[in-house]
């Protein structure tokens, strides 16, 4: 004859339940997020197309947010991330706002010497003093 027997398990003993205890690792995780996000994001200004600069085995600390005009290898030009034609430049340097700050002069690699020696001379005749023309560090 089969008889009934009972293999339940008694109840597992409840743990008294802390509100606090259940939000304080959701804060932690949010809080290192963000944390994450705002170091790894990047605040500086791209140019409209692409650009490869040159390399140098030697390179300066360069300042936070200067302005700075980029020339790309057909010759296009971008005022601080702005396209612009070669006949505004010379309106874009008697705007700026410091004129004895050094102007940043990103080239991409494959640009002409000539092109960009005769940019550099448009700039001095501009009123530009300082010229950083920036390089990739190897």
């Amino acid at each position: 004859m089969l008889k009934n027997v009972d293999f339940s398990l008694p109840p597992l003993p409840r743990r008294a339940s802390n509100a606090e205890e259940n939000v304080l690792p959701l804060i932690n995780v949010v809080f290192l997020l963000l944390i994450f996000f705002m170091v790894s994001g990047s605040l500086i200004q791209e140019p409209p197309f692409q650009l490869t600069p040159p390399t140098t085995h030697h390179a300066d600390a360069q300042d936070a947010k200067p302005e700075y005009l980029a020339i790309g290898a057909d010759g296009r030009l971008a005022w601080t991330g702005e396209a612009i034609d070669t006949d505004q430049l010379a309106g874009r340097l008697k705007q700026r706002p410091e004129p004895e700050a050094p102007l940043q002069v990103r080239a991409d690699r494959r640009l002409d010497a000539r092109e960009l020696t005769q940019l550099l001379a448009e700039l001095r005749a501009g009123g530009v003093a300082q010229i950083q023309l920036l390089t990739e560090n190897q």
